[in-house]
C-alpha cells in the first residue's frame, strides 16, 4: 500500500500521523512472497540505486536513507501552510476525542488510492496481453513457438520462494512446452537480497551467450552459495567466454532496470509473480496453481 505514503502531502495530516499513528502503523507480508520494502517501492527506484551503486540492505543506512528523501511534517508544513502551534494542540485535542474523524479520512483516501492502483494496474496488463512482442522483447524464452500463451515470470535469484516455485515451473514447462512459452524478467529485491542484482548481471551476461537457462538453474539449486566465486566457477563450468562474460554484466543494469520498470508498471512488489496471458498468480506457487491459471485463460 505505498499510497499510504502519500500522506504525507497533506499538512494537517502529516501532522497528526507523525504525533498520533505512524510509529504504531503495521506492517504485513505475504508469508509466501518476497516483497519490495517500502523504502525502496518509494524512496528511490532500482535505476537510481543502479546508477549510483547504492544497493544496500536493510540496515540503519536504509532508514537514513529514506529519511532524506522523504519530507518531514515540518518540511511539509513550512512548503505549504502555517500551522501554529497553538492550532496544532487544538487539532491533536479534537482528534484524541474523536478518533474516528482521522481513520474515517484515512479510510476513504485508502480507498480512492487502491481503486486507483488496481484500475492502473488492469489497464497495464491489458496492454501487454494485447502486445506480446513489446512485452518479451529481448528477454529469455522457452517453451511454445508461436506465442499464444505467454506466462511471464518476474523473479529473484535469491529469494527462496522463487527457488520453490521454480520447481513447479520446471513441471509445468515439462507439461506443456509446446504450449506455453515461459519468459524471464530480472526483478531483483536488492534490499533485501544482496546478491539479487549480481546474480541478475550473471544471469544476464550468460543470455548473452546462449546460456541463460542453465545458469538460471544452476543459481536457483545453489543459493546458498551465491557470490563473485560461484558467479565464475559457473560460466567457467558452461565453458562461457569469461571475457565477454565479465564486460556484459558491467553494461546488465540498463536492461534489468527495464525488467524492474515494466514490473512496477503490472503493479507488482514481491516475488515470484507469473501472469499467463493476464491472470496473475503470486508467491510460491505450485503446479496446481499455474495448471489453475492456464485454465482460467484456455477458456477465454
Amino acid at each position: 500500500m505505498n499510497y499510504l505514503l502519500n500522506l504525507w502531502r497533506f499538512p494537517i495530516l502529516s501532522i497528526v500521523l507523525s504525533s498520533l499513528f505512524l510509529s504504531s502503523l503495521p506492517v504485513s507480508a505475504n508469508a509466501q512472497t518476497s516483497t519490495i520494502p517500502s523504502s525502496e517501492a518509494s524512496a528511490q527506484p532500482l535505476g537510481e540505486k543502479i546508477a549510483t551503486n547504492q544497493i544496500t540492505s536493510i540496515d540503519s543506512g536504509s532508514i537514513d536513507l529514506l529519511s532524506q528523501q522523504t519530507p518531514t511534517s515540518e518540511m511539509l508544513l513550512a512548503q505549504s501552510v502555517k500551522v501554529n502551534s497553538q492550532l496544532e494542540k487544538q487539532i491533536l485535542e479534537v482528534l484524541r476525542r474523536h478518533p474516528e474523524v482521522m481513520f474515517e479520512v484515512l479510510q476513504k483516501y485508502a480507498i480512492e488510492q487502491q481503486a486507483k492502483e488496481q484500475k492502473a494496474q488492469a489497464e497495464a496488463i491489458k496492454q501487454v496481453r494485447t502486445n506480446t512482442k513489446a512485452l518479451i522483447g529481448d528477454a529469455p524464452v522457452m517453451g511454445a513457438s508461436d506465442r499464444k500463451i505467454v506466462m511471464v515470470e518476474f523473479s529473484d535469484f535469491q529469494c527462496p520462494f522463487c527457488a520453490t516455485a521454480d520447481k513447479s515451473v520446471k513441471q509445468f514447462m515439462a507439461k506443456h512446452k509446446d504450449k506455453v512459452t515461459l519468459v524471464y524478467k530480472h526483478f531483483p529485491l536488492t534490499q533485501i537480497h544482496p546478491e539479487a542484482l549480481p546474480a541478475a548481471r550473471a544471469a544476464w551476461a550468460a543470455n548473452k551467450q546462449g546460456k541463460f537457462w542453465e545458469y538460471h538453474d544452476a543459481l536457483f539449486a545453489n543459493q546458498a552459495k551465491l557470490g563473485e566465486t560461484f558467479y565464475l566457477e559457473t560460466a567457467t563450468g558452461l565453458k562461457l567466454d569469461l571475457n565477454k562474460f565479465n564486460a556484459d554484466r558491467k553494461i546488465a543494469d540498463n536492461f534489468i532496470v527495464e525488467d524492474f520498470k515494466l514490473g512496477r508498471k503490472l503493479g507488482i512488489d514481491g516475488t515470484p509473480t507469473f501472469i499467463i496471458n493476464g491472470e496473475v498468480v503470486t508467491g510460491a506457487a505450485s503446479l496446481a496453481d499455474l495448471e489453475n491459471a492456464l485454465a482460467k485463460v484456455t477458456k477465454k
